[in-house]
C-alpha cells in the first residue's frame, strides 16, 4: 500500500464518525444522475464514504437491483454499512472495505460510480483500467474529481487554499505537504484533456468531461474549520504539532474571516469536474 493510500485511509478512519457530507451529497447525486440508472441494475460505488453516491444509486435501481459500496477506510465503510442497515435500501445495498486496485468481482456490473475519489488513488490510470474491467460491455462509468489548471487548483478554492497555506507553515522540518498530490495536480487528471485521454486509454468510449460548481455553506468560520478536519485536509491538521495547534487554528480563523460574508458565514465553492463514459 502506498504512502498516499495509507495517509488517505488513516485520515478518513479518524473523521468517519464526525463526517460532514455538506459538500459530498449534492456531488454524489450529480454522479448518479449522469448514469440514468434503471431498475434492476447492478452498481459498484468506489470510495463510498458515508453514501453520497451509494444511496441515490440504491434508490434508482430499486429492490431488484444491487449496489456494492467499497471504501479504503475500514471505519468509513463500517459507518456506511450501519447507515445502509438503517435505510430503506438495506436489502439491496452491501458495503465493505475495499480497494479498486485490488478488487475482484464475481460478475460484471452495469455501472460504476466514483465520487471525489480518483485523485486520492496512487495510480488513477490503473484504477480506470480496473474500473473498465469490472464493467459489462456497454456498462457506464461516472465520476467527479477536482479540476486543476496551470499546475494548481482551479478558481473557487480560496478557503481551502487558506487552510493549506496556514497549516503548511506549521509542518515539522523535513515533512512534505501531503495534501496537494492527492488532488491530482500534475497527474493524468491534471486537466480536462488529460482526464478524457486517460479514460479513453483505459478502454472507454463516448467520454464526456464537464464542470459543475458545488457550493457548501457554513454559518461561521469555526464551522468551516471543523469541517476541514473531516476531509483530506485532515492529513495536514494531524501533522501540526500539538503545542502549536491552537496557534495554527487562530491564524486560520483570522485569514478566513477576511473572506467571510458580513454575517460571518463561509461559502466553499468547489468547481467539480464530471466524467461520464461507456465501456
Amino acid at each position: 500500500m502506498s504512502d498516499t493510500t495509507t495517509r488517505v485511509g488513516d485520515a478518513y478512519d479518524k473523521s468517519a464518525g464526525n463526517y460532514n457530507a455538506a459538500m459530498f451529497n449534492p456531488i454524489g447525486r450529480k454522479v448518479v444522475d449522469l448514469l440514468d440508472l434503471g431498475r434492476g441494475e447492478r452498481v459498484l460505488d468506489i470510495g463510498c464514504g458515508r453514501g453520497a453516491c451509494l444511496f441515490p444509486a440504491a434508490d434508482a435501481v430499486g429492490p431488484t437491483g444491487h449496489v456494492l459500496g467499497i471504501d479504503l477506510s475500514a471505519e468509513m465503510a463500517a459507518r456506511c454499512a450501519e447507515d445502509a442497515a438503517a435505510s430503506p435500501f438495506r436489502d439491496w445495498v452491501e458495503v465493505r472495505q475495499g480497494d479498486i486496485q485490488r478488487l475482484a468481482l464475481d460478475e460484471p456490473v452495469d455501472a460504476v460510480t466514483a465520487g471525489m475519489v480518483l485523485f486520492l488513488l496512487p495510480d488513477p490510470a490503473d484504477a480506470l483500467r480496473r474500473i473498465a474491467a469490472v464493467l459489462r460491455p456497454g456498462g457506464r462509468f461516472a465520476a467527479t474529481t477536482f479540476p486543476t489548471q496551470d499546475g494548481g487548483l482551479a478558481a473557487g478554492w480560496e478557503s481551502a487554499e487558506i487552510i493549506a497555506d496556514v497549516l503548511g507553515g506549521y509542518l515539522p522540518a523535513g515533512v512534505d505537504n501531503p495534501w496537494t498530490p492527492v488532488l491530482g495536480v500534475g497527474g493524468p487528471l491534471a486537466d480536462a484533456e488529460s482526464t478524457a485521454a486517460a479514460v479513453r486509454a483505459a478502454g472507454f468510449s463516448e467520454v464526456e468531461v464537464g464542470t459543475v460548481d458545488a457550493v457548501s455553506h457554513f454559518d461561521s468560520v469555526d464551522a468551516y474549520i471543523t469541517w476541514t478536519w473531516n476531509i483530506t485536509t485532515r492529513m495536514l491538521w494531524d501533522l501540526v504539532p500539538a503545542d502549536r495547534l491552537a496557534e495554527a487554528t487562530a491564524q486560520a480563523r483570522e485569514r478566513l474571516a477576511v473572506i467571510a460574508g458580513a454575517d460571518g458565514a463561509v461559502d466553499f465553492v468547489c468547481p467539480t469536474r464530471t466524467i461520464h463514459a461507456v465501456r
